[in-house]
């Protein structure tokens, strides 16, 4: 008898007693398609294009135009800009060059849907006096964005503290965007810095905020931690840390921002994925909550929807886990898919209505809760709004 080798056996894998054949070979039967040289040929020229195809994304990518305009009727669009790491300011008050050179006799009128969208570097956009075309997600998701600085004498559209309004008759109608880092800015105007007016002025707040940023992240020395990490668990927690009080007074103050009155309509995406938003007071007089207007923003505690109110947009609150109380009003007509979910922070939700006169509501509305399995949070008719404190 033969002696047991144990790795013999081991390496013994019936699938490869045959090495396999990886040479390509005539098939008989299938013609032309079927020789050995079609196949290399048809291989070879395959493999080429997916590899050019490759190269010339590859390269498309590296050397993209930061600016990227088309002519319209009576003016020009802004269709694109690829903001490098240097590009803190955007100009979009008129058309611009690759060496930043004003192009004479061209007049800046539109911004495209998502023509800064995802933009890392950023901190101000400025909006010239003849654009009369921006839509609420031109500017979507820019996550350095301070401010965005509307020309006084544009008529169509303006800006409060940084955040930006579409007007009607003059007046705000509609809140199209609150930038991501705009509570920075607004606390940098209480400690006494100006609004900037140029791009070089732009430049330096925008390198004096990340400096108040930074030491709001700072550790302290007893080891308590940032003032971010103290509002994130204690907020409203004074948390000086290494922040003056007056910047710790201001900081916190600019966490919640007042709509202004007069606006009727809370744009789509408009304080969507806004870290830095912890509240927020909506006036009498919006009728509606637009698609994803406060989409993911983690830290808001409180809103009050106000009597106004006639309809919450799909997503409109989607994603806010830190939001304990949902008051609906009874005016409230319909209300999106999806609307609050993912508030988990809330143990119920409370309508003014009979539940007769419930709105219609979409697909997954409501919140889910755990305990042995996933349910929808309860709603609770016949409520009334709790009073403040």
């Amino acid at each position: 008898m033969a002696e047991f080798d144990p790795a013999a056996e081991l390496l013994y894998d019936p699938l490869f007693e045959t090495p396999p054949d990886t040479v390509i070979r005539d098939k008989p039967g299938r013609g032309f398609w079927g020789k050995a040289v079609v196949r290399k040929t048809a291989f070879v020229l395959v493999l080429t294009l997916f590899v050019g195809v490759t190269i010339a994304l590859s390269v498309n990518s590296l050397t993209k135009a930061r600016f990227h305009y088309e002519e319209t009727d009576g003016g020009w669009r802004l269709v694109e800009f690829n903001a490098a790491k240097t590009d803190a300011v955007l100009m979009a008050d008129a058309v611009y060059d690759e060496d930043d050179v004003l192009q004479e006799g061209k007049t800046l009128t539109s911004i495209r849907t998502f023509a800064v969208c995802g933009n890392e570097y950023t901190s101000f956009i400025f909006v010239g006096k003849d654009v009369k075309e921006l839509p609420n997600t031109a500017f979507y998701s820019c996550k350095s964005l301070l401010a965005v600085l509307v020309d006084p004498r544009n008529p169509y559209y303006a800006d409060d503290g940084g955040v930006l309004y579409r007007l009607e008759d003059g007046a705000p109608a509609e809140l199209l965007l609150y930038p991501a880092c705009n509570d920075l800015y607004r606390a940098m105007l209480t400690l006494g810095e100006a609004r900037p007016g140029t791009k070089a002025e732009a430049e330096t707040f925008a390198e004096r905020a990340k400096a108040l940023d930074a030491r709001g992240d700072e550790e302290a020395a007893e080891g308590e931690g940032s003032w971010w990490e103290a509002q994130e668990k204690h907020y409203p927690d004074p948390g000086f840390y290494a922040l003056s009080p007056e910047e710790s007074a201001a900081m916190l103050s600019a966490l919640t921002y007042d709509i202004l009155p007069g606006v009727t309509v809370i744009g789509e995406m408009a304080f969507a994925e806004c870290k830095t938003l912890y509240g927020v007071n909506i006036p009498e007089g919006v009728t509606d909550v637009a698609t994803m207007a406060f989409f993911k923003c983690p830290n808001l505690r409180a809103f009050d929807l106000p009597d106004s109110l006639r309809t919450i947009g799909s997503d409109g609150f989607s994603y806010c886990a830190k939001v304990t109380d949902i008051f609906i009003p009874a005016g409230v007509t319909s209300v999106g898919h999806h609307a609050f979910w993912g508030c988990d922070g809330a143990d119920e939700i409370r309508m003014a209505c009979a539940e007769a006169d419930a709105p219609l509501t979409g697909q997954d509305w409501l919140p889910k809760k755990r305990k042995l399995f996933l349910h929808d949070v309860p709603v609770v008719y016949d409520q009334q709004r709790r009073a403040e404190g």
